[in-house]
């Protein structure tokens, strides 16, 4: 047995690192044979299989990550895909879901990589593709039209979805959306606000849209119509949502419901400036909380999700599907109501 690979351990006694070469040899056997014998995959026969298996006990041979990625024709990489950096400024939870993802990858000994972009550039993805970079990714937006879905498809790569997918066929782990906002919605409504506004963003984006979703479904729920004086789409930038909050002021809404964190920041800061008081003048919520929204004299009625725990169960749904394992391909989250001043 070839003595060349040592190392030391921590009192100092030298210790012998086996590569799969030196089993190879030392069996009399090829490296691709020992590679198969540790994957459990290709062709080998049951009583070579055992030899190898028995050896590596008998030796304490543990393959390291690249001997393993070798075996497996597997890189335990894993990507996740987020918005551009000018968004990650105003929404925090890009950054949080990161990190549950991230620590699920590290207990399962993968590295995360981070890939920012927009919703249609799919240079960075066919790099990772082309190179074979990654085992698989996880998207943290999705959208009603996702150019990103349609490439992973095609290619081949294993890949979840943080937030609900327009094919029921992708692997998607994602909070209930329309059930809360619904709730949310039918709550306010019970509690006299029966014009209700509501500010949304982009309704090419599929959190987006299942938000709206659930504001209609509560109005349906009390055979109630909306009226399309209280609605507001496609809220970019602040002076889109200040011209919002103006016009909704002079239509006499009962509350404002926010779409997202960011919006109500932005809405809470215009009715301060015009000085509106909340919640005398006008009520508040917000469909999404996040510590943008601590920064108030009034605390904001919202709805929060476990954003942690969606990262956590998106990189374990992914990693349960790279083992082999048949994952939910639904994998839906709760919710809470956090009742606040805002709408007393």
């Amino acid at each position: 047995m070839s003595m060349d690979h040592r190392t030391h351990t921590a009192g100092g006694d030298e210790k012998e690192i086996l590569t799969i070469h030196d089993v190879a040899r030392e069996l009399g056997v090829s490296a691709s044979t020992v590679s198969r014998a540790i994957s459990g995959k290709g062709r080998i026969g049951e009583e070579t299989r055992q030899r190898v298996l028995q050896f590596i006990q008998d030796s304490s041979f543990h393959p390291n990550a690249a001997a393993r990625s070798l075996a497996q024709s597997r890189t335990f990489n894993l990507a996740i895909i987020m918005p551009e950096v000018r968004d990650l400024v105003d929404m925090p939870f890009f950054h949080t879901c990161m990190h549950g993802a991230e620590e699920v990858a590290q207990s399962n000994d993968y590295d995360l990589l981070v890939v920012t972009t927009d919703g249609t550039n799919l240079r960075p993805l066919e790099r990772m593709v082309g190179n074979r970079k990654v085992d698989g990714m996880i998207l943290t937006r999705t959208y009603a039209k996702d150019v990103f879905v349609e490439y992973l498809k095609q290619s081949g790569v294993p890949f979840v979805t943080v937030g609900r997918c327009y094919d029921p066929k992708v692997l998607q782990v994602d909070h209930d959306n329309s059930g809360a906002c619904k709730e949310l919605v039918m709550l306010l409504i019970s509690k006299g606000m029966e014009k209700v506004a509501y500010l949304g963003g982009g309704m090419d984006q599929m959190v987006n849209i299942d938000r709206f979703d659930g504001y209609r479904q509560a109005y349906a729920a009390y055979r109630m119509e909306t009226e399309k004086k209280w609605i507001r789409t496609d809220l970019t930038t602040k002076s889109q949502i200040a011209k919002a909050v103006d016009d909704l002021l002079k239509v006499g809404v009962d509350c404002m419901l926010c779409q997202d964190d960011y919006i109500c920041d932005a809405v809470v800061h215009e009715l301060a400036d015009k000085g509106v008081s909340i919640p005398k003048d006008m009520r508040v919520a917000s469909c999404h909380y996040s510590r943008l929204l601590d920064n108030f004299p009034v605390t904001i009625t919202s709805l929060k999700f476990d954003i942690m725990d969606i990262g956590r169960k998106a990189a374990q749904v992914l990693i349960d599907q790279l083992a082999g394992k048949n994952p939910s391909t639904l994998t839906m989250l709760d919710y809470e109501i956090s009742l606040k001043e805002s709408t007393k």
